[in-house]
């Protein structure tokens, strides 16, 4: 006992004496930090250096092989129109032979549905003991329909470039594709949170009188979309032949069928909305009916006992749609107030970015000489609260814009501290974005070899893809699946105090 407690007492006094120490060395920091202040060692100040921007519209960009694609129409007087397709290759549902099989006797197509899960989040409503659902990344207005219409695609999907198959190939979002004649559905559309379950109405081999309904859905009964295409066509393409070559090899049969184009348009009016899809498990499904064989030994309800003869069963083939998919966009400026003239119109999805020029009217050089320790670098732009458009993104992104390159920041520092995140005044407004690019301002600043200046890009942040992995992946992908869009103010003295500014604090060694 009393070893103990004289050991508490040791452990006390070293403790003591430690903070002792601390606090003795923390007079003496401050002590000194107040000598070099008033020796003039050092002194800190803020430099504000005038910059220019300028509108840049954005002709297109490569839509294959995101993790995102855009499906709608949505218009706004900031930004135009802009409406979203998508094509498609589909799988055979298991091997070609398999499917050749065919479809058996007395088939009747009972229902073809394409199935496209939404991205949702579940909300903690659970008053009728069913889980409820928002869907994600919805952008426009949700109440307005669009058109939407299911073509068979004509267009054929290479995976590698044609002019150079040892490159993949890349479907730009200005591309046409071309499509059949007749439509496989065509009708009005909008998101609906509560589509969580497809009713299959299966059929007699008359084709008219209802056996059963099945209730399908999801195994996390999530909403999805859910397009019926027409029974008839479907049978034509699909069934009739099914024990022909088209089906024995799926090359073969994405040479003889070559996806779907899932097209949108403007229904009543353009103020309608985009969805953004992840596309993954979306797939087209035939659900039909057949006669069981006579002569066929089967054990259908899996307990040993042999089925009767003119059983009706119901079956399905599921189609999932195939790696290469793209999408369409077509864009109208034509209702937009896009003149450029003191405004900024950032927006993704090729739409449009912002370029930057800094220390206009500077002389580089002579700052250069200067004996600047760069303590923090802020390129601000402010939200003009004015626009009509509603759609600011999260955040944005700047880069050497000259090079399509990473600036220094962006490596060394990494995307959080970089930043370009929305900012919200006090009355929840969306109010600046600011770009701490202290690295690349100090490089560019310093006597001995600086970096050279050039053209800075401001665009749409898309994660992941536009971070960098690593320190040698410098290049900025040229993807942009985000449709939002914010107008900044630009350089112009009109936007007074909201004008783009790069502010550098400094710290000034005295020769």
């Amino acid at each position: 006992m009393t070893t103990k407690v004289v050991q508490k007492f040791k452990n006390f006094g070293l403790l003591a004496l430690f903070v002792l120490s601390i606090i003795s060395c923390e007079k003496e920091i401050e002590s000194i930090g107040v000598n070099l202040i008033d020796n003039n060692v050092f002194s800190k100040d803020v430099f504000v250096t005038e910059v220019t921007s300028e509108n840049v519209n954005i002709d297109r960009v490569p839509t294959n092989g995101n993790s995102q694609y855009l499906l709608g129409v949505y218009s706004d007087n900031e930004f135009g129109t802009l409406k979203a397709s998508i094509a498609t290759q589909l799988i055979l549902p298991t091997t070609g032979e398999t499917y050749a099989n065919g479809y058996g006797t007395n088939t009747t197509i009972d229902s073809v549905l394409i199935n496209i899960p939404y991205q949702t989040t579940v909300e903690d409503d659970y008053s009728d003991g069913k889980p409820k659902f928002s869907i994600d990344s919805v952008f426009g207005n949700k109440e307005t329909s669009f058109k939407l219409s299911v073509y068979e695609l004509k267009t054929f999907l290479n995976t590698l470039d044609p002019n150079d198959p040892s490159k993949t190939a890349v479907y730009y979002s200005d591309k046409i594709f071309q499509k059949g004649d007749t439509p496989l559905y065509s009708g009005d559309f909008k998101v609906n949170p509560e589509d969580t379950v497809a009713y299959i109405k299966r059929y007699d081999f008359d084709g008219t009188t209802v056996v059963k309904t099945d209730t399908i859905k999801e195994t996390d009964s999530k909403p999805t979309i859910k397009i019926p295409l027409n029974k008839a066509l479907i049978k034509q393409l699909f069934v009739d032949n099914a024990a022909n070559t088209e089906f024995s090899s799926i090359d073969n049969f994405t040479h003889y069928f070559r996806g779907l184009y899932i097209e949108a348009e403007t229904s009543t009016n353009n103020n309608a909305h985009l969805v953004s899809l992840s596309m993954t498990n979306a797939k087209m499904t035939i659900y039909y009916s057949k006669t069981v064989d006579e002569t066929a030994d089967q054990d259908l309800d899996g307990n040993g006992t042999k089925g009767e003869t003119g059983v009706r069963t119901s079956h399905n083939y599921a189609f999932l749609f195939g790696n290469l998919k793209a999408n369409h966009f077509d864009r109208s400026y034509t209702n937009s107030k896009q003149s450029g003239a003191d405004r900024l119109y950032v927006q993704g999805a090729a739409g449009s970015l912002a370029t930057i020029d800094l220390f206009v009217g500077q002389n580089l050089s002579e700052l250069q000489n200067k004996n600047w320790l760069i303590n923090d670098a802020n390129l601000t732009f402010y939200v003009d609260q004015n626009a009509s458009s509603d759609i600011a993104p999260e955040q944005l992104m700047i880069y050497n814009y000259q090079e399509n390159s990473q600036i220094t920041d962006m490596i060394t520092e990494g995307t959080n501290v970089v930043g370009g995140y929305l900012e919200y005044d006090d009355d929840g407004k969306p109010y600046k974005y600011v770009f701490k690019i202290t690295d690349y301002i100090s490089e560019l600043l310093k006597s001995d070899e600086p970096l050279d200046l050039v053209k800075l890009g401001i665009k749409v942040y898309n994660n992941p893809t536009d971070a960098p992995v690593s320190v040698s992946d410098l290049i900025v992908r040229e993807v942009s699946w985000t449709p939002k869009g914010v107008v900044l103010y630009n350089h112009n003295a009109s936007a007074a105090e909201k004008r783009v500014k790069l502010e550098i604090s400094y710290t000034e060694l005295n020769k």
